[in-house]
């Protein structure tokens, strides 16, 4: 549950509504290097099926310069024609490398973030325009994770390349000598078709490896931005107080209707009670259900109270529903003198509810559940001041 605050420190888990509310502003959590990893992937993918058209188109240019080059046709023709072949092919290869990456950059920033369109962080503000501000945001943890980021993959990078060309730096110059002249090898191909065979191998190594070192980076990266955005939108004990009041109505207006609202609470109660992780009696004078739901709200809530017959009829319906029911004098009393049905519990009463809610939690599943004595909890209550 929270941790001890005065009401004004951010230290609980956003509400839906909060994630709701920023997820309209465009404010999600993904990391860019899922997409970069993603893309990357994808090139991998590309250069194993699509390096031999590559190849090939880049061969057949050269053979072509060299006819061009030892035959008798004039040299404005012989340039018209080679840049020909060079358009369409640059125009080919461009295709198969880019196009599947762009997808796949769009596909996986779909899958992070869901289909989220605004317009709300394009609208002008002034923070935007104020020069302290900008400052600030250049050197806030973000861009500083950012830029640490950036650093360890341009290191990883050149820690790769040299990997891969430390083995292979001898062969790389013996092969490049006679890149230029038309000699045939052992296989049939020019020695520039065996220079880019070659270079083609090498990088596809250097992406194997750059690729397992990014994904390792990608998977922190998003482990880092979960826990960023959900420590940038944490809320205080005001703020889900606040949430809680909207939600609920003007307090203005609730206020007026207080006393009609008791009376629906009273006719209900019975029913409240199904719903409710835990009823805490008095043992037959007061009845307080509680409902603790983590995933709507991080802090328990009174969802009925009782007195009298009202009290025993709560009982009666817990025992029908099996509802776990503890008898705790003075916590029934304190809740029911300062909480109110569909409210939040007083914050003085975290530390001893949270226990009841642990062992309501504990007989619902079966397990042994611990005798909460009134002096236990007391005493965790006065701990919590």
């Amino acid at each position: 549950m929270a941790e001890k605050n005065n009401g004004g420190d951010k230290t609980e888990k956003p509400t839906p509504k909060r994630l709701a509310d920023a997820r309209k502003k465009g404010d999600v959590a993904k990391s860019r290097d899922v997409t970069a990893v993603a893309t990357l992937f994808v090139w991998l993918i590309v250069l194993l099926f699509g390096a031999g058209y590559a190849g090939n188109q880049v061969i057949a240019l050269f053979d072509d310069g060299f006819v061009l080059i030892g035959g008798n046709a004039p040299f404005a023709t012989a340039l018209s024609q080679l840049g020909r072949s060079a358009l369409w092919a640059l125009l080919g290869i461009t295709a198969i490398a880019l196009l599947p990456a762009a997808i796949t950059g769009v596909l996986a920033e779909f899958l992070q973030a869901g289909g989220v369109f605004t317009t709300e962080k394009m609208k002008p503000t002034l923070d935007k325009l104020n020069p302290a501000e900008g400052f600030k945001r250049m050197f806030s943890m973000d861009n500083l994770v950012e830029l640490a980021k950036t650093l360890a993959k341009a290191a990883l990078i050149v820690f790769v390349v040299w990997l891969v060309l430390r083995g292979s730096l001898a062969e790389i110059i013996e092969r490049t000598g006679p890149v230029l002249l038309p000699v045939a090898e052992t296989d049939g191909r020019s020695a520039a078709a065996s220079v880019l065979l070659f270079t083609g191998g090498l990088v596809r190594t250097a992406l194997l490896w750059t690729f397992g070192a990014f994904l390792l980076v990608a998977v922190l990266d998003m482990a880092w931005q979960k826990h960023s955005y959900t420590k940038k939108l944490r809320m205080s004990m005001r703020d889900i107080r606040e949430e809680h009041k909207e939600n609920e109505g003007n307090p203005l207006i609730k206020s007026s209707r207080r006393q009609l609202h008791e009376e629906w609470a009273s006719q209900n109660a019975v029913g409240a009670v199904r719903d409710a992780n835990v009823l805490v009696v008095n043992p037959t004078h007061i009845a307080i259900a509680l409902a603790y739901d983590p995933e709507s709200c991080p802090v328990p809530m009174m969802t009925a109270k009782g007195e009298g017959p009202l009290a025993a009829a709560m009982r009666a319906a817990a025992e029908e529903a099996g509802i776990p029911i503890i008898r705790h004098v003075q916590v029934a009393r304190k809740l029911y003198e300062d909480g109110a049905p569909d409210e939040l519990i007083p914050r003085d009463m975290f530390d001893a509810i949270a226990q009841i809610i642990l062992w309501a939690k504990r007989v619902r599943d079966g397990q042994p559940a611990p005798d909460l004595t009134e002096p236990e909890l007391m005493d965790t209550n006065r701990g919590s001041h």
